[in-house]
């Protein structure tokens, strides 16, 4: 696989989820992926309600096998400090950036000239770049907490730099996803409720449950003891 169609897979991981929003089962897919991953960064497991830019970003490397170019986080400030980490953080806000790039924001950015140094609010992920104007696609953009594009020009205000993953290197190395391999963190309760009869078939375990499905459950549970 080349460099450029690496880019493009990561790129197509994020899009594939553009609509989604906060509480819908698509979200709720985004954030399991991100605790799926092993070690949990700083031990913090991702809930449902948290600001979730950052582990978007996250859970499309996780998905697409690229852990290891880039790092997982659901910090924004963190996330910058692994790159850095990883000599793949670009300080210049005049960068031009390429496809699978990472855009970290920062809102309280008062000059737009000088280079923004400020901590960083929000990340996406770069999509395209044409002329001077970059489409970038994000995770919990307002409003609405979705996944949605934004367009931005090169060099503008709020740009706070770029989180540069070495794509090259994966050139030629196939990824391989963790998500084909690691059974979920919720696995062995799942097996488990299955088993007792709990849960009639196991499936839907990022859907939100009705109360009439957790009175069914309870009175499985208790007919099973």
């Amino acid at each position: 696989m080349t460099e450029p169609e690496i880019r493009s897979r990561v790129v197509s991981r994020m899009q594939g989820w553009v609509g989604a929003r906060m509480g819908d089962a698509t979200h709720h897919e985004i954030i399991d992926i991100y605790n799926s991953h092993r070690p949990l960064p700083r031990g913090v497991r991702m809930s449902y309600t948290m600001y979730w830019c950052a582990a978007t970003v996250s859970a499309a490397g996780i998905a697409e096998g690229l852990t290891d170019i880039m790092p997982v986080e659901c910090s924004c400030g963190e996330l910058i400090n692994l790159y850095k980490a990883l000599g793949c953080w670009m300080e210049d806000d005049a960068y031009i950036p390429k496809p699978g790039d990472l855009i970290m924001y920062d809102w309280q950015d008062d000059n737009g000239v000088v280079d923004c140094t400020g901590a960083p609010d929000h990340v996406g992920m770069v999509v395209k770049v044409v002329g001077s104007m970059i489409t970038v696609v994000e995770g919990n953009k307002t409003p609405g907490s979705v996944v949605g594009y934004r367009e931005i020009s090169v060099n503008a205000r709020y740009i706070r730099g770029y989180c540069c993953p070495n794509y090259a290197s994966k050139a030629d190395k196939p990824p391989v996803s963790k998500l084909d391999t690691e059974p979920p963190w919720y696995a062995e309760a799942q097996t488990w409720a299955k088993d007792l009869g709990i849960t009639a078939d196991g499936t839907r375990p990022a859907d939100p449950c009705t109360r009439a499905e957790v009175w069914q459950m309870l009175k499985n549970y208790h007919e099973a003891s």
